[in-house]
């Protein structure tokens, strides 16, 4: 009996500060997104199109941000690809597509929605700009995406290759 004791006591001590953690890991996680996304109840929907004869620019000022949205791949062009910031919906990009607005300097937290929700936290600072780019891969339904910041060369370049999405809320 005395045997079988400490092989299961130690197994109880590694298995417990695991699953604790992963537990904390997930409840992390799920704070992120809710303060990213916002409840599902807020959730809006859009009708999304592109706008192929034009392609506005915004301007930072002294005391905003610029943010560009960017989905710069026809792969899976259909599918829409919706940004919130704080909890707040700001629009929605389908292949080959940007938007852009203007966010008070602080730390901001963004989702993007397809099949999956994208989570990506940034620090912004007054009068510059920042590049987000939805990363587009295969899914199970739809698209799954990724949301990540992307350097000012970057994001220019593939700015200048996309077209403005414009969008009706449903």
């Amino acid at each position: 009996m005395r045997t079988m004791t400490f092989p299961l006591v130690l197994a109880l001590s590694i298995a417990t500060p695991a699953f604790c953690q992963k537990e904390a890991e997930t409840d992390s996680h799920q704070e992120r997104e809710l303060k990213a996304c916002g409840p599902k109840d807020k959730e809006v929907m859009y009708v999304a199109d592109t706008d192929k004869k034009s392609h506005p620019q915004g301007t930072s000022t002294a005391d905003t941000s610029l943010i560009y949205i960017i989905r710069s791949t026809m792969y899976g062009n259909k599918i829409q690809t919706k940004v919130a910031v704080d909890g707040e919906w700001k629009g929605v990009n389908r292949g080959n597509n940007y938007f852009f607005f203007a966010l008070k300097p602080g730390t901001h937290y963004f989702c993007s929605k397809s099949e999956n929700n994208s989570i990506a936290i940034l620090t912004t600072d007054a009068g510059k700009t920042y590049y987000l780019a939805q990363t587009i891969h295969m899914g199970l339904m739809k698209a799954r995406n990724d949301l990540i910041v992307i350097e000012d060369a970057e994001g220019a370049a593939e700015l200048a290759k996309a077209h403005p999405s414009t969008w009706e809320v449903k």
